[in-house]
């Protein structure tokens, strides 16, 4: 994967940190899906529970590396 960028919380966005850890793990298995990602149903893909997933998902999505979409009680979720 090439390397992901995000604005740095320590200074206020005026510096850039590499995205690591579960977060690059994530936007990693994000892209290779095909379809839009349910954490519900797709958390045992990515190797956690519906919680924690949606929950990085999410964080992606405010970073602007994903997107996502209300359909009923769902959240679906794509990377950008």
């Amino acid at each position: 994967m090439k390397d992901v960028f995000v604005p740095c919380s320590y200074c206020d966005g005026y510096g850039v940190i590499e995205l690591t850890g579960v977060y690059a793990e994530t936007l990693r298995i994000l892209r290779r899906f095909k379809r839009p990602v349910v954490a519900g149903s797709d958390a045992e893909s990515f190797g956690c529970k519906p919680t924690a997933l949606n929950n990085r998902l999410a964080w992606l999505e405010s970073k602007g590396l994903a997107r996502s979409a209300r359909e009923g009680k769902k959240r679906k979720f794509w990377a950008t």
